[in-house]
């Protein structure tokens, strides 16, 4: 497992983001608490840490998220349906931008290592930029298609995050519509 120095990430300033992103999920939630990725874990916390809200920065990728979510628990999409479709926009002043190859660089971070199976890595990644007071973190999709947007909701400090319901995915055939 490759390794990279946490303090590392305490030299960075981090990168300013006006960030439109989207997110999907069982309806009856609520899309700013991130406490279902706290409870089980995700790709940049373990389980039982913090919160963060995963988001995608473009609608082609929460479909592209929402799909490897269904083949990776060996189900047919529509077994995860339906699915609320949120968009989320907020004005990040500090965003750890691991899309970024000078940053990658500073930090001796190899962009494969961010898409592994195995979250470990990018879990410590993820503590790491908690610690530092980033609010968010931006990686390459494990789908490969575009960005995702790791928030976190503590570190925002008075920033708002806006939240707008576009609608609801209830059919595989939805996917592409909304």
């Amino acid at each position: 497992m490759p390794s990279f120095d946490p303090r590392a990430l305490g030299l960075l300033t981090g990168t300013a983001l006006a960030a439109v992103a989207y997110r999907n999920q069982a309806s009856g939630f609520d899309p700013r608490s991130g406490d279902g990725a706290r409870r089980l874990g995700g790709r940049f916390n373990p389980p039982h840490s913090f919160p963060p809200l995963y988001l995608c920065q473009t609608r082609p990728c929460v479909v592209a998220e929402l799909s490897r979510q269904a083949e990776r628990q060996g189900l047919n999409v529509d077994a995860l349906l339906p699915r609320e479709l949120f968009e989320l926009s907020a004005h990040l002043g500090k965003v750890l931008d691991l899309t970024d190859a000078e940053t990658l660089g500073a930090l001796g971070i190899a962009p494969p290592d961010l898409v592994r199976e195995d979250h470990r890595f990018t879990q410590e990644i993820g503590e790491a930029a908690h610690v530092h007071a980033f609010q968010a973190i931006r990686s390459p999709s494990t789908t490969g298609v575009d960005n995702i947007l790791a928030i976190f909701p503590e570190k925002l400090a008075g920033t708002v995050l806006h939240v707008k319901l576009l609608g609801e995915w209830n059919t595989a055939a939805d996917l592409a519509s909304i």
